[in-house]
């Protein structure tokens, strides 16, 4: 079935002809996006990988956020794992515009949150402060949403994939009484941010229940970052639930033929940043085309004029072979912005400054650099395009398709 647009040019003129309208439309359209699982308190955006206590890059959250909003990524849902994170993330969106969060502790992170410690690890034994901890997530969701910040209660749900962090017994537990906490909120209508990893039958048995006794509205939520089988998307489709894209979810042949099948109406689309890039070896990456394209417009930026004391020779490589023979700069093989390893920072910064200083611009060589490996929000985009590119759409049911997808998350999350 043909995705239908929701959203109408205004102020046109009503003696337009059908046809000039159509036109019209075309031309002020631009893509959208809602990216609706970012994790912004991961420390790779403070300059840290792989548990070193040694920053490869000064934080660079503002510089994320600008390329973000430079591509028309201009609502993003900030998703927690954690009680700490989902109390200092209300701080975190009450600052940038376009920013919600979640409240809820994530399946693999519910063992080191709510059960006690022992020597070879987490036992099955609830810590004393367990029911404590629950009330302060029920207060923080509370005062979230009083805020207008919290949009959606999770990340929360069981990832069988991962049982080194949690046990099936801890996960199942604590995933239980979550939904007993939004339960007891039904009145705020809070839709679900669930996490669902090699678990289906357990994930669903859990949250039936609750959805037939009416405690948990059916279909008020998201099933995120989505790997399942056809049988498991039906099953979720089934309950009503929206399903969430990313690049983990496009890896495989198999999985676009499952993400084919997703309804648009029920489609939703995510990068899971830093998490969940689409990689060269992903099925999906041969769909990508490089920018500017349909999902990332081309930017005309003001023009900077070149001086003995400010040199800032103007750069349109006419290919990527050209690009590497003129300038040590790379940009990104899919949009235009420099794409440098963690370890070359200090490395792409000198080379910068001697090219132009200080000019910085928001695209192009002399932007501020794209980290390889980590993913981000403006790469959205290209999960958006991996999408119409399997059900083979013109550029007009591009525009109906991105404009529901927007549609649905901000109808879902209330925004």
């Amino acid at each position: 079935m043909s995705p239908v647009s929701s959203m109408r040019v205004p102020y046109l003129n009503p003696s337009l002809n059908r046809t000039s309208m159509k036109s019209i439309r075309s031309v002020m359209w631009k893509p959208r996006y809602f990216d609706i699982g970012v994790n912004f308190s991961d420390s790779m955006f403070q300059g840290y990988y792989n548990h070193s206590n040694t920053a490869k890059h000064p934080p660079d959250l503002e510089e994320v956020i600008l390329r973000a909003h430079t591509f028309n990524v201009d609502k993003m849902l900030i998703t927690t794992s954690s009680i700490k994170e989902s109390s200092q993330h209300l701080g975190l969106c009450d600052k940038y515009p376009g920013f919600y969060s979640t409240v809820g502790v994530h399946p693999c992170t519910v063992a080191e949150e709510f059960y006690v410690k022992s020597d070879e690890g987490y036992s099955e034994e609830l810590a004393d402060d367990a029911e404590e901890k629950l009330k302060i997530l029920h207060d923080i969701v509370v005062d979230g949403v009083g805020k207008g910040i919290v949009k959606a209660f999770g990340e929360i749900g069981l990832d069988y994939d991962r049982l080194h962090y949690s046990s099936k017994t801890q996960q199942t537990t604590m995933f239980k009484k979550q939904l007993e906490v939004i339960a007891s909120l039904k009145h705020l209508e809070l839709p679900l941010f669930l996490h669902m990893r090699n678990a289906c039958d357990d994930f669903i048995d859990i949250l039936t229940p609750f959805i037939e006794d009416g405690s948990i509205k059916r279909g008020n939520g998201v099933v995120h970052s989505f790997t399942g089988t056809e049988k498991e998307l039906e099953k979720l489709l089934d309950l009503g639930f929206f399903i969430g894209v990313n690049g983990c979810s496009l890896k495989t042949d198999e999985n676009l033929l499952v993400a084919k099948k997703i309804p648009m109406d029920k489609l939703m689309i995510e990068t899971d940043a830093p998490w969940c890039e689409i990689r060269k070896s992903h099925a999906s990456h041969k769909f990508l085309t490089p920018y500017p394209n349909k999902f990332y417009p081309e930017i005309i930026e003001p023009k900077v004029e070149s001086s003995e004391e400010d040199p800032t020779p103007e750069f349109k490589p006419k290919s990527k072979k050209q690009q590497q023979k003129n300038n040590p700069i790379k940009l990104d093989d899919f949009i235009p912005f420099p794409s440098i390893k963690k370890e070359n920072y200090q490395k792409h910064k000198v080379a910068v400054e001697s090219i132009s200083q200080p000019v910085i611009s928001k695209i192009g060589i002399l932007a501020p650099p794209l980290i390889k490996s980590r993913n981000e929000p403006v790469f959205v985009g290209l999960v958006a395009e991996i999408v119409c590119k399997l059900h083979n759409l013109g550029d007009k049911e591009i525009e109906e398709t991105l404009d529901l997808i927007y549609h649905n998350s901000c109808k879902l999350l209330k925004v």
